[in-house]
């Protein structure tokens, strides 16, 4: 494992110029060291939840509970049959109590709020915690628990991560690396993104996961305090270690630009399963013959590739604006249909 890459004093035109085209992870010190959240953290678990309260809607978030073990890892069951912990739907009142006891607690069960829309759980908090990088217009969702760790996993947004109490752990890994992570399948995983059956890769049993030390050469870690934030590119496979023992909350960011006016950029996991229904399936000649059309009409035929067809008789090869988008859309949905 190497150190991730650090910068600090980023502006927006900074982050947008230098950090997002790189594709590659990189912690923002001090990004949020200004938030009054931070400063609340940084008092105490009693202080934040206080703070917290204050902003309370009142509507239920969910929640998972998981029996402390050496990973605390909110992951599969070892037979791969089921997920380790329980998932429920609770005010905040009733979490912040609940945090309050186990922290009493010499070994506390796992508790986590995990992905709440700050807007509806708590209203108010983000104007007054405000991330300078992005538009206003993006919206944070909140994770709020104690010691706990999501095993690795990756979504298809851009995503900032900002650490506001406590400290955390982030253990990244290029998309080249899922060979390596003895991933689960993609519509069965504990959270909405696929997941690694691995609960913790730093304490993974080698014997039953040998290609791990591989994808751990190619990994990068860093430790983020109270006020610091992540950014991790889209498809980055990241385990996230919640460390402090009774109080830990981040609010994070995700996003993706138009594909064009009025065109949202959403179909990535869809067509990620839909192309492993339609051709898993086939022998493998037939199977090495559609990785080779992927490989031209997705992923090849762009630039110079296309020079041998006017621009405007490129159709899906070329631009998709928004009204083409909604027919082609349209198409598909009939072609599923009648399949």
């Amino acid at each position: 494992m190497q150190p991730m890459k650090e910068m600090t004093g980023v502006t927006r035109e900074r982050f947008e110029r230098d950090v997002v085209p790189g594709y590659e992870p990189v912690v923002l010190r001090g990004a949020v060291a200004h938030w009054p959240l931070v400063a609340q953290g940084r008092a105490g678990l009693e202080p934040c939840l206080q703070y917290l309260m204050g902003f309370d809607g009142g509507q239920p978030v969910d929640a998972v509970l998981a029996k402390p073990d050496a990973t605390r890892a909110f992951s599969y069951r070892p037979d791969l049959a089921g997920f380790n912990f329980m998932h429920d739907q609770r005010p905040f009142a009733a979490l912040f109590e609940q945090l309050w006891r186990y922290s009493h607690f010499p070994e506390p069960p796992s508790l986590a709020v995990q992905s709440a829309l700050v807007s509806e759980a708590l209203p108010g908090l983000e104007q007054a915690n405000r991330l300078a990088l992005l538009d206003v217009t993006i919206p944070p969702r909140i994770w709020i628990g104690n010691r706990a760790t999501v095993p690795a996993h990756f979504d298809d947004s851009h995503n900032i991560a900002c650490v506001a109490a406590g400290r955390r752990r982030f253990t990244l890994l290029p998309p080249s690396c899922a060979p390596l992570l003895y991933l689960g399948p993609p519509d069965y995983a504990p959270t909405p993104a696929p997941m690694s059956t691995v609960p913790d890769l730093h304490r993974a049993d080698t014997a039953r996961f040998p290609l791990l030390a591989q994808a751990l050469e190619r990994a990068v870690v860093a430790e983020l305090e109270p006020g610091d934030a992540i950014y991790m590119p889209p498809l980055w496979f990241h385990q996230v270690e919640s460390l402090a023992p009774h109080l830990n909350i981040l609010m994070n960011y995700w996003w993706r630009p138009l594909a064009a006016p009025r065109r949202p950029d959403d179909l990535h996991l869809a067509a990620l399963r839909l192309a492993m229904l339609a051709l898993r399936h086939l022998p493998d000649g037939e199977r090495e013959g559609w990785r080779a059309l992927f490989d031209h009409y997705v992923f090849g035929a762009l630039g110079e590739r296309l020079s041998h067809l006017p621009p405007d008789q490129r159709h899906l090869f070329g631009p998709i604006d928004a009204d083409r988008d909604a027919a082609v859309r349209r198409q598909l949905i009939d072609m599923l249909t009648r399949a």
